[in-house]
């Protein structure tokens, strides 16, 4: 590419791309797709057969309007051009999907046409995402790792079968059972996919855990990216940010509550989903109530009372019940009560509350706990609008 930019003819055969000897993992993947766009950019500025990339995206998180696609094929059909298959598995790759543009692109009547309507529609289906527990498992430098909640992604039949060779080893099924340790450059694995966030998070996962159970630093950098990026916002997703509140870093937890107020605002959060997930990975031990508190003071002190009740309603049973560990139940029972007091959100007690306040005693828990049940209680009295 250095040898075409400054006109001077490539020598030699390139090398061929370096293996890694640590894991064969999503970011060796993403590796192989950048290397085979660029060598392929390479040859086509040489020859002259290129008038411009299809791929570059319209907007700063890598995804591409699919009506300037359109446009671009129909540039490249007036010019006689064939798009270059490494470009234009990568411009599908990072399309926005609006089955609206499908009649569009089919009826450009070219190959490349066809092909857009058909990835706009069926074929181009973000990767499916299955849920699982990683058992227990003990390293000699890391020591034991508990069970944790990991997220495995299925085969991209579509990808395989009609994508250029470089790009079938980001299709394949990955298990995120084990950590990836060839290091992260989050802006490009979203760049390569920036409309399949649920894979992408599916991926991250394991770092971000590693983030609240390693005590790992920079574990939660990618869940601003994910959560502004597209595609549907679904249980990966969901579970990673979940996940990056636990972080032992506050940096990291800041970053989590970056992603949650993001999802917040596109109107793509899933409040109790994401209660529920802290309430299993507070079980599993994966989330620290103190860590937690700490998150969640840092989402209501934005205002947004509303969105850290409906989280926190979903998983204080999991402390009060006593399946968990209760320190910073306290902390947390503290920041639920100051919200329905500034929300007004009048619900039915979480399980265990009563048990609690039943106690008696001065301690912090007790008596916010106490809080959070005249709060409560004095919202279900408060007539509604009409009555």
């Amino acid at each position: 590419m250095a040898a075409c930019v400054l006109d001077a003819p490539p020598t030699g055969t390139p090398q061929p791309a370096l293996a890694s000897w640590r894991s064969n993992c999503h970011h060796t993947a993403v590796g192989a797709v950048a290397r085979a766009r660029v060598l392929e950019a390479a040859e086509r500025i040489t020859s002259g057969s290129v008038p411009f990339l299809l791929a570059t995206p319209t907007v700063e998180t890598g995804s591409l309007d699919p009506r300037v696609l359109v446009a671009r094929l129909v540039e490249y059909a007036r010019l006689g051009a064939d798009p270059a298959p490494a470009d234009f598995a990568q411009a599908l790759l990072r399309v926005r999907r609006d089955a609206s543009v499908i009649p569009e692109a089919a009826a450009l009547g070219t190959p490349a046409g066809d092909r857009l309507a058909a990835w706009l529609g069926d074929s181009g289906r973000p990767v499916a995402v299955n849920r699982g527990t990683a058992p227990t498992v003990s390293h000699r430098w890391t020591g034991e790792t508990p069970a944790r909640l990991v997220m495995d992604t299925q085969q991209r039949t579509a990808v395989v079968r009609e994508f250029p060779q470089a790009f079938h080893a980001l299709a394949e099924a990955r298990k995120t059972a084990g950590r990836c340790w060839d290091g992260r450059d989050d802006a490009s694995l979203i760049a390569v996919l920036p409309e399949d966030r649920e894979a992408l998070a599916a991926w991250c996962l394991p770092a971000v855990t590693a983030g609240a159970v390693q005590e790992a630093r920079e574990a939660a950098v990618a869940l601003p990216l994910l959560a502004a990026a597209g595609g549907p916002a679904g249980p990966a997703l969901h579970l990673a940010v979940a996940t990056g509140l636990g972080a032992r870093h506050p940096e990291d937890r800041l970053r989590a509550v970056d992603a949650l107020l993001t999802l917040t605002a596109r109107g793509e959060l899933d409040a109790v989903r994401l209660g529920c997930d802290l309430a299993e990975l507070i079980v599993l031990g994966t989330v620290k109530p103190t860590r937690l508190a700490d998150s969640l003071r840092t989402l209501a002190a934005t205002g947004a009372y509303a969105t850290t009740w409906a989280v926190l309603e979903c998983s204080l049973p999991a402390l009060l019940t006593g399946t968990a560990d209760p320190r910073g139940t306290g902390d947390l029972l503290s920041t639920a009560a100051d919200c329905v007091e500034r929300c007004g959100a009048a619900a039915p007690e979480p399980v265990g509350l009563a048990a609690v306040t039943a106690r008696g005693g001065t301690s912090r828990l007790v008596v916010q706990a106490a809080r959070l049940r005249d709060a409560l209680r004095r919202n279900e009295r408060v007539p509604t609008a009409g009555n």
